[in-house]
């Protein structure tokens, strides 16, 4: 013990060298070999294959009893038809579909897709409301349905969500027109006439053209078009006697109408990526020229009354009958997307069938 200064003393403490340090941390034999786990069995690789998935098609029962549907929906009906090879895409398809060439001496140009269930409905709509409507508007005997498109796995255009059409269940058929033996030939583009859509069309660009006056533009389309006003009887710039009636351009269809002031605006027919149609409508061209300026016009106010003559009356009459028979009986009516064309399917409904 040594004393420095005022009475201070300090205490050595004796440290463990670095010999000591190291015996003290020394593992004893024991314990390291406790320490390691022993090492896991090794198991022998899965060498069976994993299950393939079940196959997407129609079971041999269902076929079967699709089959016989078939046998029953044909008995007396004068059809001729070929049964096609069952059809799964996930949930579209049918188990018998059929391609129906001929009902009730009717050729379905070209041949229908279909299922068995839209053979009664099309015989009786052909039996009971097309042929004695060919007969009194068209003055002779349907003999071809043209046929714009039948199967499709997709769901209905402008319908939100993902619920199928008619079309993915072969329930549906797209008609485009109608051909008589005497050779009338019905298209529901070019003779059906001007839709509830077109007179309000006509009408709010009436008003707009009202309110705002002949612009600058109106007039200088309006010196293109024509140097003067149509002075054709039944032609006029007031919307309650507007005229529009479809003509042929350079093969196609394209609308025509007249505004106030003179006016002609035309419009390219809509389609729905069916055939061209061959047949010229009865109107007269109101105007003559090429497609590209037809195109040049711009959107057309279509025309505000319904059209005369037996092919427009033989079409609406056509369209109220497959009301009453269909699920759903679609037509110019409905929108934009069927202005071309029939749509006729036998969707269930539980409250009332669809007609547009």
């Amino acid at each position: 013990m040594l004393r420095f200064g005022a009475g201070l003393v300090v205490a050595l403490v004796v440290l463990p060298g670095p010999i000591a340090l190291a015996q003290a941390h020394k593992p004893t034999e024991k314990a390291q070999t406790g320490s390691t786990p022993p090492l896991p069995e090794r198991k022998a690789a899965n060498t069976t294959p994993a299950a393939p998935p079940a196959p997407d098609v129609w079971s041999p029962a269902e076929i079967e009893a699709a089959k016989a549907s078939c046998t029953a929906a044909l008995k007396g009906l004068n059809a001729v038809v070929s049964y096609e090879a069952p059809i799964k895409e996930g949930d579209c398809g049918n188990p018998a579909p059929i391609r129906l060439s001929k009902l009730d001496n009717v050729t379905f140009t070209p041949a229908a897709l279909i299922n068995c269930g839209m053979l009664a409905p099309l015989h009786t709509w052909i039996s009971k409301d097309l042929q004695p409507l060919a007969a009194r508007q068209l003055r002779g005997r349907l003999t071809s349905i043209q046929v714009m498109s039948d199967y499709s796995c997709r769901t209905a255009f402008g319908r939100v969500g993902k619920k199928l059409s008619q079309h993915a269940y072969v329930d549906a058929l797209d008609i485009r027109g109608f051909v008589t033996d005497k050779g009338a030939q019905v298209s529901v583009l070019s003779d059906w006439g001007i839709t509830n859509r077109d007179i309000a069309a006509a009408k709010a660009r009436e008003e707009k053209l009202a309110r705002a006056g002949a612009d600058k533009a109106g007039q200088q389309q309006a010196a293109t078009a024509t140097a003067a006003p149509d002075k054709a009887p039944g032609a006029s710039a007031s919307l309650a006697s507007g005229l529009l009636k479809p003509t042929r351009i350079d093969g196609g269809d394209v609308v025509t109408a007249i505004l106030p002031g003179g006016l002609r605006r035309q419009q390219v027919a809509a389609r729905l990526g069916g055939p061209l149609d061959n047949k010229a409508s009865d109107a007269k061209p109101a105007v003559k020229g090429s497609q590209k300026a037809a195109a040049a016009f711009g959107v057309v106010a279509p025309n505000a009354a319904p059209p005369e003559g037996a092919h427009a009356r033989f079409l609406r009459e056509a369209h109220t009958a497959a009301c009453r028979i269909f699920g759903t009986t679609l037509g110019p009516e409905a929108n934009e997307m069927h202005r071309n064309h029939f749509h006729v399917d036998m969707a269930e409904r539980k409250i009332k069938k669809i007609c547009d």
